[in-house]
């Protein structure tokens, strides 16, 4: 089947949506994950091949330039305080999925999958709702962290080769409470890649080699890897602008699936 290189973050502005859309048309993605953003306008250029799915945010409110990493953290801490004192409940967060699905939909966008803006439906009560979202909807596929234990060691050596030694904590974290969210999505019988790799956002260490080495090692393999590109903005404040400047780089040197196979 091969690897399929998933971008996600399509809708965030226009820097992210160009550098998706030029990707996609050099047939370098196969899957787009798209978020719900009535104040940008959508190009219509996304290949027919690639599949889309909606990004769910329930995190901060979308466009580059009005974003930075403080308060990304700021609003994640605030939504799980929400959910943990109750006061943000499972119907409120069906509501708001409910509007974003509405809006890609209306515009022409196809769902065939869903996701979460920083991967918030590894906590129980998002994913819960998600799942029944997914079968209201008939969306057969939800993005689950995991990956095959003799992957997860690459995976982790290779993270730490490549100098992105800050990522690991997070992403040992996120495919712990992965195994939760597998067992879950198993028993409401839901569909997922059983590897996902999770692409660091790029800054600090070589990503163009550790991308490199991904997809070396996993070009023939039933996997998914998950990317963030993006074009700088004009104002240089973005969420992690310069880290998506370097993850489109990166990918455009991709160009021609035969370029990474195993020599």
């Amino acid at each position: 089947m091969g690897c399929k290189i998933v971008a996600d973050d399509y809708g965030m502005c226009p820097e992210v949506n160009q550098a998706i859309s030029e990707l996609s048309k050099k047939n370098i993605l196969s899957k787009v994950s798209v978020m719900a953003n009535e104040s940008i306008r959508y190009s219509s250029d996304i290949s027919n091949r690639v599949e889309t799915g909606l990004h769910i945010n329930l995190v901060h409110e979308t466009g580059c330039g009005g974003m930075n990493q403080s308060s990304k953290k700021a609003s994640l801490l605030k939504l799980l305080y929400l959910i943990y004192t109750g006061r943000m409940n499972s119907g409120s967060i069906l509501d708001s999925i409910d509007r974003q699905y509405n809006i890609l939909t209306s515009k022409g966008f196809k769902v065939s999958h869903l996701d979460t803006h920083q991967h918030v439906h590894v906590v129980p009560k998002i994913l819960k709702a998600i799942v029944t979202f997914a079968k209201k909807k008939d969306v057969f596929s939800i993005r689950c962290i995991t990956m095959e234990g003799k992957y997860l060691i690459f995976y982790f050596y290779s993270l730490m080769r490549f100098g992105f030694f800050a990522q690991v904590p997070k992403m040992i974290l996120l495919y712990a409470m992965g195994k939760v969210m597998k067992l879950k999505l198993d028993n409401a019988h839901i569909n997922y890649c059983k590897n996902l790799i999770l692409m660091p956002l790029a800054g600090k260490g070589n990503y163009t080699g550790l991308l490199q080495k991904i997809l070396e090692k996993f070009y023939d393999k039933d996997v998914e890897i998950v990317v963030h590109p993006g074009l700088e903005t004009m104002t240089g404040n973005g969420d992690g602008y310069r880290g998506r400047h370097i993850e489109y780089f990166s990918l455009l040197k991709q160009e021609g699936r035969d370029r990474y196979e195993k020599k």
